[in-house]
């Protein structure tokens, strides 16, 4: 589902520009309302912590509705998730291999873990 009015350049603009929690207040109620792009954009900010408390259970939730949607990006976020070892998500380690074949098999021409650190 896409919702109309989000616009990822301004949220990417303030994330560059390291305001996180414009960032976060321009995607998140276009991630509650479906949107692939403003879902993973909340992930990210909520994984490295960037305004707002770090929590990779939450930002593995919001990959888990970006993916669902059959998001390349977010699956292959979700395999970055699993590489990185949080101990939190200790029972998925070993489905990151699997989370970049799908976002291969959906047309991700990267499928493969971002090097650390990117938070």
């Amino acid at each position: 589902m896409e919702s109309a009015n989000y616009i990822p350049d301004d949220a990417l603009d303030a994330f560059e520009r390291r305001d996180d929690r414009l960032a976060l207040r321009l995607a998140m109620p276009h991630a509650a309302a479906g949107n692939l792009d403003a879902q993973t954009t909340v992930a990210l900010l909520r994984e490295c912590g960037l305004g707002v408390e770090r929590d990779v259970l939450e930002a593995e939730r919001w990959l888990f509705k970006a993916a669902a949607q059959n998001n390349p990006v977010a699956w292959n976020n979700l395999g970055t998730l699993y590489a990185l070892g949080f101990p939190e998500l200790r029972h998925r380690w070993g489905d990151a291999q699997k989370c970049y074949e799908n976002a291969k098999e959906l047309g991700s021409t990267v499928a493969e873990p971002y090097p650390p650190p990117f938070c």
